[in-house]
């Protein structure tokens, strides 16, 4: 209920900036106009990349996240301590400060690097792009998230159903990949769609290290026309039309696969 009446806070919000502003001013959005054409156009290209950033990004934190929710469970205490001070930490820090340490400061450290092997290797990433530090970013906090919802839909696996499939003589592997992973897996898709929704809102962060995305783009073209009821009324409703899809897709999943 407090979704639907913010969701329509949200349209009306934009409907009475839309009345009260000058039916003139909308000419640098307006199809019908030649010139806000372009800028339609030029805003709406940034749909690619910020689906594309956000898809990979939580593709690389899914694999990051069930890495480390393994790794929770790991009998050596060690590996335990150590995964769960890195979960805490990208969880602790804010996504923006991430990005930023990861785009300016991340090169800076490898570079210094330069004259042993882990510098070699890293060479690379001393010279990444935009679209790779925000990838980086982005999994790293998807990932640390992924985690302890993976550990948690391991471990509401009911434990007789484990110990049934060890008296019939299977290994833990055999039981984890057919007993264990079916099951966590209902659990835990739900959670993980709305984790792609959480990174869709949160590619708009890239923004700042100057990767074209939405955000980007609607900044570009505000700093050029100095019209930013427009143009930023506009990119909100870019982001509503993708997360309200993104939300649906989410709620769709979570009915269809709810645990029994």
């Amino acid at each position: 209920m407090r979704r639907r009446a913010l969701g329509s806070a949200l349209v009306l919000a934009f409907a009475v900036a839309a009345a009260r502003a000058d039916a003139a001013t909308w000419a640098v959005v307006d199809p019908a106009d030649p010139r806000g054409r372009q800028n339609l156009l030029f805003l709406l290209g940034g749909f690619r990349l910020t689906l594309e950033l956000s898809a990979l990004a939580v593709a690389l934190g899914v694999v990051l996240g069930l890495a480390g929710a393994l790794l929770l469970r790991s009998r050596i205490g060690p590996v335990r301590m150590v995964t769960r001070a890195a979960v805490e930490l990208v969880r602790i820090v804010p996504l923006f400060v991430l990005l930023l340490w990861v785009y300016y400061a991340l090169p800076i450290l490898i570079g210094g690097w330069s004259d042993n092997w882990a510098g070699r290797a890293l060479a690379p990433i001393a010279d990444m792009s935009p679209f790779t530090a925000a990838t980086l970013a982005l999994s790293a906090n998807a990932g640390a998230f992924l985690t302890e919802i993976f550990r948690a839909g391991i471990e509401g696996v009911p434990r007789g159903h484990v110990e049934a499939a060890r008296s019939l003589g299977m290994d833990a592997r055999i039981t984890f990949r057919r007993i264990v992973l079916p099951q966590a897996l209902r659990r835990m898709l739900p959670a993980t769609v709305n984790q792609f929704v959480t990174t869709v809102k949160d590619s708009s962060l890239a923004a700042a290290i100057g990767l074209g995305e939405l955000t980007r783009r609607a900044t570009e073209l505000q700093t050029q026309t100095y019209r930013p009821l427009e143009l930023y009324t506009v990119l909100a409703l870019e982001y509503l039309a993708v997360l309200l899809v993104l939300t649906w897709v989410a709620r769709l999943v979570e009915r269809k696969v709810r645990p029994e």
